[in-house]
């Protein structure tokens, strides 16, 4: 198989999020990450006979995995007031990551997650206010082709 991994740059990426349920597209995102799972801890389990004298660890609980999303502030703006109530209620919403390659949705990443955090950004002279949202993993899917919303 042929390697066809090429860099890219994230212009026409997306990130949605439930509204508590539908999903909606966040406006002026500025970057966001890429959403993923959180490491496994790892429970030792060695005992006087592990082979070859090495320690031997058992597989637990995934670690909690947080995200950012960062955009342009504008308090009271429709993504101003989802990001805000979902970080006052901190119920579990679903959300949909997109990852463009030239400008075009090609991959997607889905699941639910928190918001745990939710910060307007700072004010100044001759800058542009950035909010910034936090959000804690709770399932997320493995990365698929991206799929076109139904009107």
């Amino acid at each position: 198989m042929a390697e066809t991994q090429d860099a890219a740059v994230g212009y026409g990426g997306e990130f949605h999020l439930g509204n508590p349920t539908t999903l909606y597209e966040c406006q002026q995102v500025t970057g966001f990450d890429i959403p993923g799972e959180g490491a496994r801890e790892q429970t030792e389990k060695t005992h006087l006979k592990s082979p070859g004298w090495r320690r031997e660890y058992l597989s637990t609980f995934y670690e909690d995995s947080d995200f950012e999303v960062t955009l342009n502030s504008r308090p009271l703006s429709d993504t101003d007031t989802l990001l805000s109530t979902a970080n006052k209620t901190g119920d579990v919403r679903p959300f949909k990551a997109v990852i463009p390659e030239d400008g075009v949705p090609v991959a997607q990443i889905t699941g639910t997650a928190k918001c745990i955090g939710y910060t307007r950004g700072t004010l100044s002279a001759d800058g542009v206010t950035e909010a910034t949202a936090t959000f804690r993993v709770v399932t997320v899917d493995d990365v698929e082709e991206y799929e076109e919303p139904t009107p």
